[in-house]
């Protein structure tokens, strides 16, 4: 977050770089009502509340083990807790039904699709109008490629195996056959994840592809 009078130099601190940029302003004050000191870290958890604040005045990173008290940090505000341990996060469940009353198997909005698989594929489970969107497309060219995209939570608390099939009867593992892009973090605020994955299909085969969801602990 900028100060109120260094707007001057809003371009050189955002140039190249997509992290979120605030600028303070003399009407808003964030910088008093936050109590910001010059230089601070402010981690948030996924609910965007305060989880802890590192000043790199007081702690140089050119020290290892000031990177590794911030490192410790960040992956502890990103990490996934699942107290009631029925594979839905507890703030994925307090975000969408206010407590941990939610079971994975059940459908509150009716649209056919339960709380565990409206949360590993990012859709709302209170909508019925929000549901798992999965795309397939064929694209042709010097090699004929079947890809598969999705929207999954950012981070690895979930798998996300994928099987090929034949005649949708016999399924088998595809790995070594399905290739993946590195997963693209959409910083939307829906803390989901864009996923791809390609088949090569030169021979112009039948070739089914279904996307399992499990636990990744």
């Amino acid at each position: 977050m900028n100060r109120s009078n260094m707007a001057l130099y809003n371009s050189l601190m955002t140039a190249n770089r997509t992290l979120p940029w605030l600028q303070d302003t003399l009407q808003d004050a964030v910088w008093n009502s936050w109590q910001v000191s010059y230089r601070d870290v402010r981690i948030l958890d996924a609910q965007g509340r305060l989880y802890g604040v590192f000043n790199l005045t007081e702690h140089d990173l050119s020290s290892e083990g000031n990177q590794a008290t911030l490192q410790e940090l960040l992956l502890g505000a990103a990490r996934a807790i699942d107290s009631d341990k029925d594979s839905l996060p507890d703030d994925w469940e307090i975000l969408h039904f206010g407590n941990l009353s939610a079971r994975p198997e059940q459908d509150p909005d009716g649209d056919g699709y339960d709380n565990f698989t409206e949360f590993a594929f990012g859709s709302d489970p209170t909508d019925p109008q929000s549901h798992p969107r999965i795309s397939a497309k064929l694209l042709k060219g010097q090699q004929n490629m079947f890809t598969v995209e999705f929207h999954r939570p950012a981070g690895g608390i979930l798998k996300y195996p994928m099987e090929t099939s034949a005649d949708l009867a016999h399924w088998i593992d595809g790995t070594g056959q399905i290739f993946s892009k590195p997963t693209l973090n959409l910083y939307d605020g829906t803390g989901t994840a864009g996923v791809s994955f390609t088949v090569p299909n030169n021979d112009q085969r039948q070739i089914f592809l279904r996307v399992l969801a499990s636990p990744g602990r």
